[in-house]
């Protein structure tokens, strides 16, 4: 159904701002009126409800701020409301709106969440859901901040280690680019009508190919660019992406470490909340965005639901390290396993950090040596020609 924001005069005269759903403009104009409310603007979000998000940033301040104001006492629907107040002039801020008017009218927090996908997940809408029916909304939603909080540091930590190789690759690029196209052909006619060293005619060579077939080859670059893109989009071209990043020394721990602490992190808190095991595996499932690693938990959720332990069925994959089996196999006896997970996390989310300066630090040598290789051949190649003053004076 449509979603209306409009503006209203209360009866001491102050401006209020709400939410109606309705299933038209004039359904939603005499909806207000019958509720005695004098309508002063009323806007349309017709076919916008389901795209209305949150940034990542601004979610874990709304799921901070509520945490906050719940543990101080407030009502739901008053928390609801201080935070609709505070981020009035967002452009999200219809979303809140529509929470407001959702739980104002008797609905969950839950169901009013999951009218809203793209902003809370499976994992925030159960959870949630798992604290309505314990009243433990404050303790959920501090457990969920930091949860949200950790994976926004892990996406951005991941980010940040790719930054700086991509920049020398877009430079190396660049320097290639000017070399062959610009630098070569403006010193060609120096060594018309002499005899070239084998290196430099190579080189010579090689502008000449790329400057004439420069279309061609840009064309059938882009057309593989494209495909590449289009191919690892696709679920088997994903995987088959992640198992030949599995394969790449140093890269394969970085990927499972990051895999592990998003499944530990999310599963810890989950369990925390009071969501069942059997669910908790399978929305964990999908917060690890690797095809390999998620059937390794399919399965062995799988087992556990006939009984089996999950630190039994998740050492039976070669991708789980050791150390997380025999951890959690010891927090199952003492009935820990929640807490034994979040130290897991821990412990990865350090080797992470680590993992990735040691993947940045190997990288950047390498990327310059590969354009000093380019460089230094390219530079030898022309100065040898020019080192023969005999051939310059016959010439």
């Amino acid at each position: 159904m449509p979603l209306y924001r409009y503006q209203a005069l209360a009866k001491d005269g102050k401006k209020t701002v709400g939410v109606i759903h309705a299933d038209s403009y004039e359904v939603a104009r005499e909806s207000l009126k019958k509720q005695k409310i004098y309508v002063t603007r009323l806007l349309h979000y017709s076919g916008k409800e389901a795209t209305l998000h949150l940034p990542e940033s601004l979610l874990i301040a709304f799921t901070r701020d509520l945490a906050q104001l719940l543990k101080a006492g407030l009502p739901l629907y008053e928390s609801l409301l201080t935070i609709e107040e505070k981020y009035r002039k967002h452009k999200a801020h219809p979303l809140l709106l529509d929470l407001c008017d959702k739980v104002k009218h008797g609905k969950t927090l839950s169901s009013a969440l999951s009218q809203y996908p793209k902003t809370f997940n499976q994992i925030y809408i159960s959870m949630v859901a798992s604290a309505e029916e314990t009243g433990s909304l404050p303790e959920i939603f501090f457990q969920l901040e930091q949860l949200i909080a950790k994976q926004h540091k892990l996406k951005k930590q991941l980010v940040s280690a790719m930054i700086y190789p991509m920049f020398l690759l877009s430079f190396c690029l660049i320097v290639v680019i000017a070399l062959f196209f610009f630098l070569i052909p403006s010193m060609q006619q120096l060594f018309e009508g002499r005899a070239l060293h084998p290196m430099t005619q190579i080189v010579l060579s090689t502008s000449l190919f790329l400057r004439e077939q420069g279309m061609i080859l840009g064309v059938a670059l882009l057309l593989l660019v494209g495909g590449a893109i289009f191919f690892f989009s696709k679920k088997e071209g994903k995987k088959f992406l992640q198992q030949g990043l599995l394969k790449v020394p140093i890269l394969n721990r970085v990927v499972t470490q990051a895999v592990l602490v998003r499944f530990c992190r999310a599963l810890s808190v989950m369990l925390k909340g009071s969501v069942p095991l059997i669910e908790a595996l399978e929305l964990s499932k999908k917060i690890m965005n690797h095809a390999l690693f998620e059937e390794v938990l399919a399965n062995a959720r799988l087992q556990v639901v006939q009984g089996s332990k999950l630190s039994y069925e998740l050492g039976k994959s070669s991708l789980i390290p050791p150390l997380v089996v025999r951890m959690l196999a010891i927090a199952e006896e003492t009935g820990s396993s929640a807490q034994m997970l979040s130290n897991i996390a821990d412990i990865y989310e350090e080797e992470l950090d680590k993992g990735l300066a040691r993947f940045s630090s190997m990288l950047q040598p390498v990327m310059l040596l590969f354009l000093a290789v380019i460089v230094g051949f390219v530079i030898l190649s022309i100065l040898l020609p020019l080192t023969d003053v005999g051939s310059f004076l016959n010439h």
